[in-house]
């Protein structure tokens, strides 16, 4: 029998990892567009910044709290 799903479950994860990336990919562009950088931090509910360099700092840490398992990250702080 399935295990029902709710908003809160791990699958998840893949799906903000793929978004993440693609905000990634757009702040990486010479001109990135401020729509796309607006829906894809709105959709992951991250703040927006007109400053990419700030925005691109947000964005660094969202990914290292999905990508990196809490004991690596525990790791690398030291």
């Amino acid at each position: 029998m399935a295990k029902p799903t709710s908003v809160s479950d791990k699958p998840e994860m893949p799906e903000k990892k793929v978004a993440l990336e693609k905000l990634v990919d757009e702040l990486m562009k010479d001109q990135p567009s401020r729509q796309t950088v607006k829906k894809l931090t709105s959709e992951l509910g991250m703040a927006y910044s007109v400053d990419p360099l700030t925005q691109m700092n947000t964005v660094l840490q969202s990914m290292n709290s999905v990508l990196l398992p809490s004991n690596r990250r525990r790791d690398l702080e030291r």
